[in-house]
């Protein structure tokens, strides 16, 4: 599923059900904030399985993630599972009961600093209870596969409804294999990984499937988008792929694998919405190298990643392939010390696009285009309590794709439960927000981009929620 700086989010219903379900929601959480605590997660089977409190693998600002985090994910999501015929007891002589489901729920408010052109309206174009500003909301609400099924085999699936789209469909799905060995004296885990997000299965957060803002970090449905961005960016639930990793010496990561996309039946099986469906000619093949390295209290990981996918603009005309090749460099750098958190991220991706296809058949100017993407961010984390995160993203492409989108992110977060949760639900972990998103440019202009007068700081959001897992 996209996030807000991906593509364009359509409004839902908005029924009395849904106002009182999100007031409802905060009160709860709000009153559980003065019970008495005990260990809780992000992902709470996670921490059923592991025994961790949240911020042992996230540095205050779920779903981002600690070096523990990723070594976590990194070996198949198995740390501390207890289905495998070699499994062994706990110290107190018992092993603890695995039951690998969890749930989550973002309750939001959205104001606009201009009143939105028109009600909004869902998937399937119908007129909603909604107002063009003040809107209030469950956005989402998931459920969770997360941990061990087998021995070295665990899984990541997640499941949303998703209110903007009033449609229930499987979300990011990330299946793997992992086990250990030593080659020439180097420690090395290697795994198989199923997915059907291009960089879901990616440890860092600076990949288009979590990096912030963006994939990571929770947003307004009522945000716009931009234009264009690039394929890699694109097919989060659209297609299935598999491939191989290894992670050597807990600094070298190399993953490679190829996608195909899902077809309309398939799709709508899924309770995706088909207007997303794509046709590849052939496999679209990804690729993703990294290198980390750790001293003591800080890391800093450089990497690279791409994918090559030739679509075919429409399956029922014969014609050229369009030909798309993404490239981009990460980096991301972590301080985390006592209770003083840092993490700071940059990603920038490059796509070159040739629209033979497109172009053949009339649906596109000039055969040759380009898109870039650049994303900024830093947090900083106190007692994975208090977080503040800066960002900054900027979409850019030939002047025939109108698609300079740009723009200033702050988000402010409280998280009460990350060393332990209330005693009604010991694994509950809730994260209270505000957020505020500043637009320099929509669409390539700052002023009158859709053509009607509206501006690019009258999309300007104020934003509050309370993401909770559960």
């Amino acid at each position: 599923m996209g996030t807000a700086f991906e593509r364009h989010l359509n409004r839902p219903d908005l029924s009395a059900v849904y106002v009182f379900g999100a007031a409802g929601a905060c009160a709860v959480l709000v009153t559980g904030i003065v019970l008495a605590s005990k260990p809780a997660s992000a992902l709470p089977s996670f921490a059923r399985q592991t025994g961790q409190p949240c911020a042992t693998c996230h540095n205050g600002a779920f779903p981002q993630l600690t070096p523990f985090g990723r070594q976590f994910k990194l070996n198949g999501y198995t740390a501390g599972g207890t289905r495998c015929s070699d499994s062994v007891a706990d110290d107190a002589g018992e092993t603890r009961a695995q039951i690998p489901i969890s749930g989550m729920m973002v309750a939001t408010f959205t104001h606009t600093q201009k009143d939105l052109a028109s009600v909004p309206t869902n998937r399937q174009g119908g007129s909603n209870g909604l107002s063009t500003n003040n809107n209030a909301m469950v956005q989402d609400a998931s459920v969770f596969y997360g941990g061990q099924i087998y021995c070295q085999l665990g899984a990541f699936i997640q499941a949303t409804y998703d209110q903007p789209d009033v449609a229930f469909a499987l979300d990011n799905t990330d299946i793997r294999y992992a086990n250990k060995t030593k080659i020439g004296g180097a420690d090395v885990v290697y795994g198989i990984d199923a997915n059907n997000n291009p960089t879901v299965e990616d440890p860092w957060n600076t990949t288009p499937a979590w990096r912030i803002p963006g994939g990571g970090s929770v947003a307004s449905a009522f945000l716009p988008g931009p234009a264009v961005t690039p394929q890699i960016d694109n097919f989060g639930a659209a297609v299935a792929g598999g491939g191989g990793y290894v992670w050597v010496n807990n600094e070298f990561y190399a993953f490679i694998s190829a996608y195909t996309p899902l077809d309309k039946g398939t799709l709508q099986a899924l309770g995706e919405d088909t207007a997303g469906a794509v046709v590849f000619d052939g496999a679209a093949p990804y690729w993703r190298l990294a290198v980390e390295k750790n001293w003591d209290v800080y890391s800093w990981m450089f990497g690279t990643y791409g994918m090559a996918v030739n679509i075919i603009p429409d399956p029922t005309t014969p014609s050229p392939t369009d030909k798309f090749n993404d490239l981009g460099f990460d980096t991301q750098f972590q301080y985390l010390s006592g209770v003083n958190f840092v993490t700071a991220r940059a990603s920038y991706t490059y796509e070159w696009q040739k629209l033979d296809g497109s172009v053949a058949l009339g649906n596109a100017t000039n055969v040759k285009n380009f898109v870039s993407e650049l994303n900024l961010s830093a947090t900083y984390s106190y007692d994975s309590t208090y977080t503040v995160t800066a960002g900054y993203f900027d979409n850019r492409g030939s002047a025939d794709l109108m698609t300079n989108t740009s723009g200033e992110v702050i988000d402010i977060g409280y998280l009460p439960w990350s060393h332990g949760g209330p005693a009604i639900w010991p694994w509950l972990n809730t994260r209270f927000g505000l957020s505020f998103t500043h637009f320099d440019k929509i669409n390539g202009a700052s002023t009158n981009y859709d053509g009607a007068g509206r501006n690019a700081k009258d999309d300007n959001t104020t934003f509050l929620y309370a993401w909770t897992a559960f």
